[in-house]
Protein backbone atom coordinates (compact mmCIF):
# COMPACT_ATOMS: atom_id res chain seq x y z
CA UNK A 1 0.00 0.00 0.00
CA UNK A 2 1.40 3.32 -1.13
CA UNK A 3 2.28 5.76 1.61
CA UNK A 4 0.34 9.38 1.96
CA UNK A 5 3.30 11.03 0.75
CA UNK A 6 3.76 8.83 -2.01
CA UNK A 7 -0.06 9.58 -2.98
CA UNK A 8 0.73 13.33 -3.00
CA UNK A 9 2.37 14.05 -5.97
CA UNK A 10 -0.67 12.74 -7.86
CA UNK A 11 -2.96 14.70 -5.94
CA UNK A 12 -0.95 17.60 -7.20
CA UNK A 13 -0.64 16.97 -10.57
CA UNK A 14 -4.67 16.43 -11.26
CA UNK A 15 -5.39 19.55 -9.37
CA UNK A 16 -2.94 21.48 -10.95
CA UNK A 17 -3.76 20.27 -14.50
CA UNK A 18 -7.51 19.33 -13.84
CA UNK A 19 -6.68 16.58 -16.10
CA UNK A 20 -5.66 13.02 -15.21
CA UNK A 21 -4.38 12.55 -18.62
CA UNK A 22 -2.07 15.41 -18.15
CA UNK A 23 -1.17 14.91 -14.85
CA UNK A 24 -0.06 10.97 -16.26
CA UNK A 25 2.19 12.60 -19.01
CA UNK A 26 3.67 15.15 -16.70
CA UNK A 27 4.45 12.04 -14.13
CA UNK A 28 5.41 9.59 -16.52
CA UNK A 29 2.31 7.37 -16.18
CA UNK A 30 -0.93 5.56 -17.40
CA UNK A 31 -3.99 7.74 -16.62
CA UNK A 32 -5.61 4.28 -14.87
CA UNK A 33 -2.59 4.73 -12.45
CA UNK A 34 -3.52 8.45 -11.55
CA UNK A 35 -6.81 7.50 -11.37
CA UNK A 36 -5.81 4.64 -8.93
CA UNK A 37 -3.84 6.47 -6.59
CA UNK A 38 -6.14 9.61 -6.42
CA UNK A 39 -8.78 7.03 -5.54
CA UNK A 40 -6.79 5.45 -2.95
CA UNK A 41 -5.69 8.59 -1.82
CA UNK A 42 -9.59 9.45 -1.44
CA UNK A 43 -9.63 6.63 0.54
CA UNK A 44 -7.04 6.94 3.38
CA UNK A 45 -8.98 10.56 3.79
CA UNK A 46 -12.61 9.55 3.80
CA UNK A 47 -13.37 12.44 1.54
CA UNK A 48 -13.88 13.25 -2.56
CA UNK A 49 -11.36 15.55 -3.49
CA UNK A 50 -12.40 15.58 -6.98
CA UNK A 51 -15.72 16.25 -9.06
CA UNK A 52 -16.06 14.68 -11.91
CA UNK A 53 -17.32 14.62 -15.49
CA UNK A 54 -16.66 13.21 -19.02
CA UNK A 55 -15.29 16.72 -19.58
CA UNK A 56 -13.30 18.11 -16.70
CA UNK A 57 -11.85 17.11 -13.36
CA UNK A 58 -12.14 19.95 -10.61
CA UNK A 59 -11.37 20.11 -7.05
CA UNK A 60 -14.32 19.64 -4.60
CA UNK A 61 -14.40 21.69 -1.49
CA UNK A 62 -12.35 19.87 0.63
CA UNK A 63 -9.86 19.35 -2.24
CA UNK A 64 -9.72 23.14 -2.15
CA UNK A 65 -8.84 23.07 1.19
CA UNK A 66 -6.65 20.47 1.26
CA UNK A 67 -5.25 21.52 -1.46
CA UNK A 68 -3.83 24.78 0.31
CA UNK A 69 -3.25 23.17 2.84
CA UNK A 70 -0.67 20.44 1.60
CA UNK A 71 0.77 22.35 -1.06
CA UNK A 72 2.91 24.18 0.95
CA UNK A 73 4.42 21.58 3.02
CA UNK A 74 4.99 19.71 -0.20
CA UNK A 75 7.06 22.87 -1.47
CA UNK A 76 9.00 22.64 1.99
CA UNK A 77 10.02 19.23 1.60
CA UNK A 78 11.39 19.85 -1.73
CA UNK A 79 12.94 23.05 -1.04
CA UNK A 80 14.31 20.92 1.79
CA UNK A 81 15.75 18.03 -0.33
CA UNK A 82 16.85 20.66 -3.50
CA UNK A 83 19.29 22.45 -0.53
CA UNK A 84 20.60 18.77 0.76
CA UNK A 85 21.23 17.91 -3.33
CA UNK A 86 22.89 21.29 -3.86
CA UNK A 87 25.38 20.78 -1.13
CA UNK A 88 26.15 17.97 -2.64
CA UNK A 89 26.61 19.42 -6.14
CA UNK A 90 24.17 20.88 -8.30
CA UNK A 91 21.01 22.07 -8.38
CA UNK A 92 18.80 20.08 -9.86
CA UNK A 93 15.13 19.75 -9.66
CA UNK A 94 11.88 21.42 -12.00
CA UNK A 95 11.69 25.24 -11.54
CA UNK A 96 8.29 26.67 -12.87
CA UNK A 97 8.24 30.54 -14.51
CA UNK A 98 5.04 32.11 -15.78
CA UNK A 99 5.51 34.69 -18.08
CA UNK A 100 4.39 37.18 -20.92
CA UNK A 101 5.60 36.10 -24.30
CA UNK A 102 7.46 39.11 -24.27
CA UNK A 103 9.53 38.51 -21.68
CA UNK A 104 10.27 35.01 -22.75
CA UNK A 105 11.36 35.79 -26.08
CA UNK A 106 13.51 38.84 -25.21
CA UNK A 107 15.36 38.10 -21.59
CA UNK A 108 15.43 33.81 -21.42
CA UNK A 109 14.79 32.20 -25.13
CA UNK A 110 18.32 33.88 -25.76
CA UNK A 111 20.18 32.44 -23.17
CA UNK A 112 18.38 29.22 -22.60
CA UNK A 113 21.21 26.98 -24.31
CA UNK A 114 23.81 28.23 -21.98
CA UNK A 115 21.79 27.88 -18.89
CA UNK A 116 20.55 24.25 -19.89
CA UNK A 117 24.63 23.35 -20.02
CA UNK A 118 25.39 25.21 -16.93
CA UNK A 119 22.80 23.57 -14.78
CA UNK A 120 21.53 20.12 -16.83
CA UNK A 121 20.14 18.86 -13.77
CA UNK A 122 17.37 21.46 -13.58
CA UNK A 123 14.03 20.93 -15.38
CA UNK A 124 13.24 24.50 -16.53
CA UNK A 125 9.56 24.94 -17.21
CA UNK A 126 8.22 28.68 -18.87
CA UNK A 127 4.21 29.32 -18.82
CA UNK A 128 3.98 31.84 -21.31
CA UNK A 129 0.45 33.07 -20.41
CA UNK A 130 0.02 37.21 -20.82
CA UNK A 131 -3.05 36.87 -17.97
CA UNK A 132 -1.42 37.33 -14.59
CA UNK A 133 -1.17 34.38 -12.85
CA UNK A 134 -1.03 33.47 -9.13
CA UNK A 135 2.29 31.71 -8.06
CA UNK A 136 0.98 29.59 -5.29
CA UNK A 137 -1.72 28.56 -6.11
CA UNK A 138 -0.67 27.31 -9.51
CA UNK A 139 2.62 26.03 -8.15
CA UNK A 140 4.93 28.21 -9.85
CA UNK A 141 8.27 29.10 -8.11
CA UNK A 142 8.64 32.95 -9.43
CA UNK A 143 6.63 34.87 -12.11
CA UNK A 144 8.39 37.52 -14.59
CA UNK A 145 6.44 40.68 -15.26
CA UNK A 146 6.68 44.67 -15.62
CA UNK A 147 6.98 46.32 -12.05
CA UNK A 148 3.26 48.10 -12.37
CA UNK A 149 2.06 44.54 -12.87
CA UNK A 150 3.42 43.02 -9.37
CA UNK A 151 1.26 42.42 -6.17
CA UNK A 152 1.99 42.98 -3.28
CA UNK A 153 3.90 40.78 -0.48
CA UNK A 154 6.44 39.92 -3.37
CA UNK A 155 10.26 39.88 -3.26
CA UNK A 156 10.82 41.32 -7.06
CA UNK A 157 14.64 41.34 -8.67
CA UNK A 158 15.23 43.95 -11.75
CA UNK A 159 15.85 42.09 -15.06
CA UNK A 160 17.33 44.66 -17.26
CA UNK A 161 18.06 48.24 -17.18
CA UNK A 162 14.14 49.39 -18.65
CA UNK A 163 12.72 48.65 -22.28
CA UNK A 164 12.86 52.07 -24.43
CA UNK A 165 8.92 52.44 -26.20
CA UNK A 166 9.24 53.35 -29.78
CA UNK A 167 6.88 54.36 -32.66
CA UNK A 168 7.42 52.87 -36.01
CA UNK A 169 6.11 51.84 -39.29
CA UNK A 170 6.84 50.30 -42.91
CA UNK A 171 8.73 52.37 -45.16
CA UNK A 172 5.41 51.65 -47.81
CA UNK A 173 3.27 52.83 -45.39
CA UNK A 174 4.82 56.52 -44.74
CA UNK A 175 5.73 56.63 -48.31
CA UNK A 176 1.59 56.58 -48.88
CA UNK A 177 0.12 58.51 -45.85
CA UNK A 178 3.92 60.55 -44.85
CA UNK A 179 5.35 60.63 -41.12
CA UNK A 180 3.77 61.83 -38.06
CA UNK A 181 5.58 64.71 -36.08
CA UNK A 182 3.91 65.75 -33.20
CA UNK A 183 1.23 63.26 -31.12
CA UNK A 184 -1.71 65.51 -32.56
CA UNK A 185 -1.11 64.35 -36.20
CA UNK A 186 -1.13 60.46 -34.54
CA UNK A 187 -4.85 61.55 -35.39
CA UNK A 188 -4.60 60.98 -39.16
CA UNK A 189 -3.08 57.99 -39.34
CA UNK A 190 -4.06 54.23 -38.86
CA UNK A 191 -2.49 53.36 -35.04
CA UNK A 192 -2.18 49.99 -34.40
CA UNK A 193 -3.16 48.62 -31.12
CA UNK A 194 -2.71 46.14 -28.02
CA UNK A 195 -5.53 44.62 -26.20
CA UNK A 196 -4.16 42.85 -22.56
CA UNK A 197 -5.60 39.86 -22.73
CA UNK A 198 -6.52 39.88 -18.79
CA UNK A 199 -8.16 43.21 -17.95
CA UNK A 200 -9.57 43.80 -22.02
CA UNK A 201 -7.90 47.26 -21.63
CA UNK A 202 -6.90 48.54 -24.79
CA UNK A 203 -2.81 49.65 -24.06
CA UNK A 204 -2.44 53.42 -24.52
CA UNK A 205 0.68 54.99 -26.01
CA UNK A 206 3.58 56.21 -23.81
CA UNK A 207 5.33 59.59 -24.97
CA UNK A 208 8.33 61.69 -23.63
CA UNK A 209 9.08 64.77 -25.31
CA UNK A 210 11.87 67.42 -23.45
CA UNK A 211 11.37 66.15 -20.23
CA UNK A 212 7.61 65.97 -20.53
CA UNK A 213 5.70 62.84 -20.07
CA UNK A 214 2.88 62.16 -21.90
CA UNK A 215 0.14 59.21 -22.34
CA UNK A 216 -2.85 59.45 -25.11
CA UNK A 217 -4.99 57.64 -27.09
CA UNK A 218 -4.67 56.68 -30.32
CA UNK A 219 -7.11 55.15 -33.19
CA UNK A 220 -7.13 52.41 -35.56
CA UNK A 221 -8.94 49.93 -37.07
CA UNK A 222 -6.88 46.76 -36.21
CA UNK A 223 -6.62 45.81 -32.40
CA UNK A 224 -4.14 42.59 -31.51
CA UNK A 225 -3.76 40.88 -28.26
CA UNK A 226 -0.10 39.56 -29.51
CA UNK A 227 3.53 41.91 -29.47
CA UNK A 228 4.04 39.20 -32.39
CA UNK A 229 0.61 39.80 -34.52
CA UNK A 230 1.15 43.69 -33.81
CA UNK A 231 4.75 43.40 -35.56
CA UNK A 232 3.47 41.63 -38.82
CA UNK A 233 1.09 44.14 -39.34
CA UNK A 234 3.65 47.05 -38.83
CA UNK A 235 5.89 44.56 -41.47
CA UNK A 236 2.94 44.53 -43.72
CA UNK A 237 2.91 48.62 -43.92
CA UNK A 238 -0.94 48.30 -42.41
CA UNK A 239 -0.09 51.19 -39.77
CA UNK A 240 1.91 52.87 -37.11
CA UNK A 241 2.52 51.06 -33.59
CA UNK A 242 4.09 51.35 -30.30
CA UNK A 243 6.65 48.42 -29.17
CA UNK A 244 9.33 47.65 -27.18
CA UNK A 245 13.01 48.89 -29.11
CA UNK A 246 14.42 45.55 -28.37
CA UNK A 247 11.53 43.48 -29.84
CA UNK A 248 12.25 45.26 -33.21
CA UNK A 249 15.49 45.82 -33.58
CA UNK A 250 17.14 43.83 -36.38
CA UNK A 251 13.80 45.17 -38.04
CA UNK A 252 14.88 48.86 -37.58
CA UNK A 253 18.62 47.56 -38.79
CA UNK A 254 17.92 45.96 -42.13
CA UNK A 255 15.18 48.96 -42.94
CA UNK A 256 12.34 46.69 -42.76
CA UNK A 257 10.96 49.28 -40.48
CA UNK A 258 11.32 52.94 -39.22
CA UNK A 259 11.10 54.88 -36.24
CA UNK A 260 8.95 58.04 -36.61
CA UNK A 261 8.91 60.37 -33.76
CA UNK A 262 11.95 59.39 -32.91
CA UNK A 263 12.32 62.80 -30.06
CA UNK A 264 8.92 61.18 -28.41
CA UNK A 265 10.59 57.77 -27.43
CA UNK A 266 9.83 56.80 -23.72
CA UNK A 267 11.27 54.27 -21.13
CA UNK A 268 9.76 51.33 -19.40
CA UNK A 269 10.08 50.07 -15.80
CA UNK A 270 11.50 47.14 -17.47
CA UNK A 271 10.73 42.99 -16.29
CA UNK A 272 11.09 41.72 -12.52
CA UNK A 273 11.63 38.65 -11.79
CA UNK A 274 9.37 38.30 -8.29
CA UNK A 275 8.75 35.52 -5.99
CA UNK A 276 6.58 35.53 -2.45
CA UNK A 277 8.60 37.36 0.50
CA UNK A 278 8.29 34.38 3.22
CA UNK A 279 8.82 31.76 0.83
CA UNK A 280 12.97 30.09 1.17
CA UNK A 281 14.49 30.40 -1.94
CA UNK A 282 15.22 27.29 -3.24
CA UNK A 283 18.47 26.59 -5.15
CA UNK A 284 17.48 26.08 -8.52
CA UNK A 285 15.49 29.29 -8.63
CA UNK A 286 18.52 30.96 -6.92
CA UNK A 287 21.14 29.86 -9.25
CA UNK A 288 18.42 31.00 -12.21
CA UNK A 289 17.89 34.19 -10.45
CA UNK A 290 21.95 34.82 -10.79
CA UNK A 291 21.96 33.70 -14.21
CA UNK A 292 19.41 36.07 -15.29
CA UNK A 293 21.12 39.00 -13.71
CA UNK A 294 24.62 38.13 -14.73
CA UNK A 295 23.24 38.39 -18.44
CA UNK A 296 21.32 41.01 -18.39
CA UNK A 297 22.06 43.55 -15.97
Amino acid sequence: MSSLLQLLPFFEAVARLSSFTRAANHLGVTPPAVSQNIQALENRLGVRLFNRTSRSVRLSDEGQRFYHSVIPAMRDIDIAADDLRARQGMPSGQLRITLPQLAASLLVMPLLGEFQARYPEIQLELCTDDRFAELVPNNFDAGIRMHAMLQKEMIAVPLDHGQRRVLIAAPSYLATHGAPQWPEQLREHNCLRYRFPGSGKLEPWFLTHRGAHQVIEVNGNLIFNEDRLLKDAALAGLGITQRFHATVAQELANGQLVEVMADHASEAAGFFLYFPANRHIPPRLRVFIDFLREKRC
